[in-house]
């Protein structure tokens, strides 16, 4: 069915967005997916690549948590040189470089695996903001090594997908592409919506129809499949993010009376003040294995005076979630949480996190991936076909369109905006620097 004028505007001016946010997105997509799928198989590779620190020979008895964290301070305390090899393990140097006082140590966290066949790891922060573990033998109280925060690829691998080294101005960027990438999303589908041809027929790539219809083809039909988890993926992530996450999000939490009772903690407690709380780690590990929490168990101190000991467990199951709040002075538990115990909107970010973090499983892994790879083959395929397509020597933006916007155009735009605060501002931008290029300009002479 040919289009009617007005329409074959509305669709220019939907493919100039589409151009545009692709323009802002294809770099986001490109570092999200590459260390977003880094991440996921990152586990995998220390097992892999660091086969002696992360195993030990499996034993019945297990010493304390607190006596294999003194272990892991002390291998880093000031009459240990860490770039020393330690001659009971043959010489061989798993030692970052440099000499660091254990006082001046934060703790990011401890990770007690239920495992008998696994290390403990006592995950430290290092000058440069990055994380790097020092691994325990749980049955012996032996330091096995330690790993820099380079060779760390769990922690660096997470710290890059999430915006290091640039800080909040670096997630804010993530932030702005996870924005425009919804964008390119909505515009694309509206690109693609069938004109003449059923769903079905559109959902077939032309193989045989020329390199340029074969290209957009190829490109449109895996962007389709995708979308609707392409887009869970975005918005889920957004309570990740500095300004829509931790500004945002939690005062509509706190207005709704939705907030978490759980709360969250990333760690940061000095050395001296988890050595300090070292029997009462020992007591709500203890009793948070009698009362059945399963799956590996990660301790975490926030630095503030009053902060609880954060307890959680990594499991497969969203049922078998816990989160625990003991005294650290006492080891007392104060709280224990389940998924059910958690309002709406912190029991629907947490499904987003496990399913990013690809917590599910194997096939949760790779699918993960499989999305990744997907995202990179639609930039390539859109490149491919902006270059066949643009005009000779130019960038081949779509021309801009005198377009009327209809309230259904406008309203759910304007909402985007509001909802989406960073997004607003960048569009507003955008569009004043599309009024500033058009206007007449005056010359006048000097």
């Amino acid at each position: 069915m040919p289009m009617t004028p007005e329409r074959g505007r509305l669709y220019g001016a939907f493919w100039r967005w589409h151009f545009l946010a692709a323009l802002i997105v294809i770099p986001f997509v490109l570092w999200q997916s590459t260390t977003g799928t880094l991440y996921l198989w990152s586990e995998w590779w220390m097992d892999v690549s660091h086969p002696d620190l992360r195993f030990v020979p499996t034993a019945d008895a297990t010493v304390p948590p607190s006596a294999q964290i003194a272990a892991a301070f002390a291998a880093i305390g000031p009459t240990m040189a860490p770039s020393t090899p330690d001659p009971s393990h043959g010489g061989h140097d798993h030692h970052a470089e440099g000499s660091t006082s254990n006082v001046a140590q934060a703790v990011q966290q401890i990770v007690l695996s239920d495992d008998l066949h696994r290390s403990t790891e006592v995950i430290l922060q290092g000058p440069d903001g990055l994380p790097y573990p020092i691994f325990v033998d749980p049955h012996t109280g032996d330091v096995l090594g330690r790993l820099n925060s380079g060779q760390w690829l769990p922690g660096i691998t997470r710290a890059l997908h999430a915006g290091w080294p640039l800080g909040r101005p670096g997630n804010w960027l993530l932030e702005l592409g996870n924005c425009w990438a919804i964008m390119m999303i909505v515009t694309g589908l509206y690109l693609w919506w069938p004109r003449g041809r059923s769903i079905s027929q559109s959902l077939l790539p032309r193989l045989k129809a020329g390199p340029r219809a074969m290209l957009r083809d190829l490109h449109a039909t895996v962007a389709v499949i995708f979308s609707t988890v392409f887009l869970f993926f975005l918005v889920s992530a957004l309570p990740w993010t500095a300004f829509w996450g931790g500004e945002l999000l939690s005062r509509i939490q706190h207005v709704l009376n939705q907030e978490s009772p759980a709360g969250f903690s990333a760690g940061g407690a000095s050395s001296a003040q988890i050595m300090a709380a070292g029997t009462s780690i020992d007591a709500v590990v203890q009793a948070a294995r009698q009362q059945g929490v399963t799956g590996t168990i990660t301790v975490q101190m926030s630095p503030w005076h009053g902060a609880p000991l954060f307890v959680a467990n990594r499991t497969s199951s969203l049922r078998e979630d816990r989160i625990i709040h003991a005294d650290p002075a006492t080891g007392h538990i104060d709280r224990t949480f389940r998924n059910e115990d958690l309002p709406v909107i912190p029991r629907v970010v947490a499904v987003g996190i496990h399913i990013h973090q690809g917590d599910f499983g194997l096939w949760n892994v790779w699918l993960n991936t499989l999305l990744a790879i997907s995202l990179i083959w639609l930039t390539a395929t859109g490149l491919l076909s902006w270059w066949i397509r643009r005009p000779k020597g130019k960038l081949g933006l779509p021309p801009a369109r005198e377009v009327p916007w209809s309230v259904g155009m406008t309203v759910p735009l304007c909402l985007m905006g509001l909802l989406l605060p960073i997004f607003g501002l960048s569009v507003l931008a955008v569009a004043a620097v599309e009024w500033g290029l058009k206007r007449p300009r005056r010359w006048r002479p000097a």
